[in-house]
């Protein structure tokens, strides 16, 4: 009988209903800034405090590089200026907190929808953000800007001098940050180390003359979902003599550097502030891509 009973409760017990989830295209919770910033993974940058969101640990909303860069250039309130690789929007913030009027170029898709999202959750009026190749937006745009800023692009060029000359071209003040090639410190033997080098060792030509440079490979970095490097696995690494030189041959006739950092985890560094002082140093304007 008490074995009957206990078969008749749990015939009548309801399954327990699968939960209802979300679709994985939709977002659940309250609006929020945090929402924005889950969307894609990968931060690297960490916002101020008072967006009250969690994204990566890079302090750039404050990054002394682009500081000493305005610094240099002098005030940047109403100046036209073009950011190449913003990543995430952080330094394209400060130059926006500083007056500027912005048009920033960022090939990397998620680093362009990170940036949409930093507008949003900052506040960027003055800001625009275009996705695409950065020296074909150079070669087929005919405006001149104030003030170019490229921080951390350079050394992710598979033409570099033909980033530079596109740069030249459009401004007479440029801001760079960048990794170079210690190639002074190669080894002179035959060690695996040396010989590597050796063999990635390249010449390019500017205006007539020559350059060295390495030919440089992510090995598998850009696999990373933080991954901000360039658009293909095939960049060119200068060494510092061929960034001055480059630079004097484009007419910039001043140069100051900072932020010199050797050895860096990642190679040598160094900020350089390029200004074309003289009248008539003006850079050609180099050949379209459909001229090349």
């Amino acid at each position: 009988m008490k074995f009957a009973r206990l078969r008749d409760r749990i015939l009548r017990r309801k399954p327990t209903p699968a939960p209802i989830k979300p679709f994985d295209s939709y977002e659940w919770r309250a609006p929020s800034a945090q929402n924005c910033i889950d969307l894609i993974p990968g931060w690297n940058t960490r916002f101020p405090d008072e967006y009250g969101v969690v994204a990566g640990n890079g302090v750039a909303f404050g990054d002394p590089r682009i500081s000493w860069a305005i610094a240099r250039y002098g005030s940047v309130d109403g100046a036209r200026v073009l950011e190449v690789g913003p990543m995430e929007g952080a330094h394209t913030s400060l130059l926006h907190r500083r007056g500027a009027e912005i048009t920033a170029v960022e090939a990397n898709k998620d680093a362009f929808l990170k940036c949409l999202i930093t507008k949003e959750i900052v506040g960027l009026p003055r800001a625009r953000f275009h996705l695409g190749d950065c020296v074909l937006f150079l070669e087929q745009n005919e405006t001149r800007y104030d003030l170019i800023v490229a921080c951390g692009v350079l050394y992710h060029m598979r033409e570099p001098l033909r980033f530079l000359q596109a740069v030249a071209a459009r401004t007479d003040a440029l801001y760079l940050w960048t990794h170079f090639m210690d190639d002074l410190s190669i080894p002179d033997d035959d060690s695996p180390l040396a010989q590597g080098l050796r063999q990635t060792r390249e010449l390019g030509e500017l205006s007539g003359r020559q350059f060295v440079m390495y030919r440089h490979s992510y090995v598998g970095a850009n696999l990373a979902p933080a991954f901000c490097g360039g658009i293909y696995d095939d960049a060119r690494w200068l060494p510092r003599r061929s960034i001055v030189g480059a630079l004097e041959t484009l007419g910039f006739d001043s140069v100051e550097f900072a932020h010199e950092a050797t050895p860096h985890p990642n190679l040598p560094a160094f900020s350089a502030f390029a200004r074309r002082t003289a009248p008539g140093k003006t850079s050609p304007v180099p050949p379209t891509a459909e001229a090349r």
